[in-house]
């Protein structure tokens, strides 16, 4: 009888483990499909912007042709009607309408360049916010492991030099939010610097966001401190925005 029960718990074991192991890996699949189709509707967005790009270009090099065209006839006309006076008078008129013309061809050029750069600056913002994706989405679980446990290392001595007087008296609870769960020791020692900072005791509640990659964000309130590797990308993406932007 005892054989037959143990024989029963291993085949049940057996039977949650694959149950177990499906799901995880239907989990880790869905994730990882769901990213690669994200990043694969960017790719085909940047194809399309590049496609706009060229059209415009087309289309600039059409209407410079067209004044180009339209400075040759004006240069022809201007000289056949000068030829009856002065020679002089016929520099003059050549001379101006070649201004005219370059003027005109000179417009024509601008504008197509203005129309390039507005369309390259576009498609650099986007390669940014791509790239910034990507950049979460890649990180090896090994890697985000070393980046969150430096963070919270850089989060808790930035959070010992914040001044304590921005925090209103009511607030008596601190919510700490980590890609992974906080140890202990990382707990007592938020829990020492908040009391040590704010002169009271501050409850704290912790809670996990994979989404923030590695690090931490703690909450009193309405007030925030973001020390997530997530905000540090989106914090570059918007320096090298805001340059391109400038540029």
């Amino acid at each position: 009888m005892s054989m037959m029960l143990i024989i029963q718990f291993l085949v049940l074991t057996a039977v949650v483990s694959g149950v177990i192991i499906f799901v995880l890996k239907k989990i880790l699949y869905d994730s990882t499909q769901g990213a690669v189709n994200r990043l694969n509707k960017e790719t085909e967005d940047v194809r399309a912007k590049q496609a706009e790009l060229n059209e415009k270009i087309k289309q600039a090099n059409e209407e410079l042709d067209k004044r180009r065209k339209e400075a040759d006839a004006l240069v022809a006309k201007m000289t056949e009607n000068a030829q009856e006076k002065a020679k002089e008078e016929r520099e003059k008129l050549v001379n101006k309408a070649r201004q005219e013309g370059e003027e005109i061809i000179a417009k024509a050029q601008a504008t197509k360049d203005a129309m390039r750069k507005a369309v390259e600056k576009e498609l650099e913002i986007k390669l940014v916010d791509f790239s910034t994706e990507v950049l979460s989405v890649v990180l090896s679980q090994k890697a985000k492991a070393v980046f969150h446990e430096a963070l919270i290392e850089e989060f808790m001595n930035e959070l010992e030099k914040i001044d304590a007087t921005v925090i209103t008296q009511d607030v008596h609870e601190a919510e700490i939010i980590t890609a992974a769960p906080i140890d202990k020791k990382n707990k007592e020692r938020l829990s020492a610097v908040l009391k040590a900072k704010m002169k009271r005791e501050i409850n704290i509640k912790a809670s996990e966001d994979p989404k923030l990659v590695s690090g931490a964000l703690i909450k009193f309130g309405s007030l925030a401190l973001d020390g997530s590797l997530r905000n540090f990308i989106k914090e570059a993406g918007t320096v090298i925005k805001e340059k391109v932007e400038k540029s």
